[in-house]
């Protein structure tokens, strides 16, 4: 349970952006709907965006 308050806590110091897209993947891992590959995938999608979104400014 340690671990796992320290990680949220760590997660929260994230940029506003990234600690919403962790905190959404690690709700979808606790509840076991996507696989490793799927999780994988979306971690990939969402940095792609967030470069993009970036390079636009």
């Amino acid at each position: 349970m340690k671990t796992n308050k320290e990680l949220v806590q760590k997660i929260n110091e994230f940029p506003e952006n990234l600690s919403k897209l962790a905190h959404y993947l690690m709700k979808d891992i606790d509840r076991g709907d996507l696989s490793n590959s799927q999780v994988e995938d979306r971690i990939k999608q969402e940095i792609k965006e967030i470069v993009l979104e970036e390079m636009e400014k």
